[in-house]
């Protein structure tokens, strides 16, 4: 996984209760850490599975910690797994034909 440069627009959903979203942008991405800037408040706590998604993949992870800064909610999320969606695609496409 690389950094990101600009940042990308993301809901982070609760794996448990996929209802529970939140918007914010993914800030960056580093080795298996990932962190996002979040809009508002949010209930997902340290050890909750979590969900989000750019155009190219989507991410599978466990909340690491969450702060304040500058009156920004963040979250860091250790990233256990990742599907590139371009290549999901191609794999659904070859199991239906």
């Amino acid at each position: 996984m690389t950094s990101v440069v600009s940042e990308i627009d993301i809901t982070l959903a609760s794996v448990a209760d996929p209802h529970l979203t939140v918007r914010g942008k993914l800030v960056s991405i580093e080795g298996k850490y990932a962190e996002a800037a979040l809009e508002g408040t949010t209930l997902l706590s340290a050890g909750a599975l979590v969900q989000f998604q750019t155009a190219e993949t989507l991410y599978l992870g466990a909340v690491e910690s969450g702060w304040t800064d500058a009156g920004i909610n963040h979250i860091r999320v250790f990233v256990e797994h990742s599907v590139d969606l371009a290549r999901a695609a191609a794999i659904r496409h070859f199991w239906n034909t």
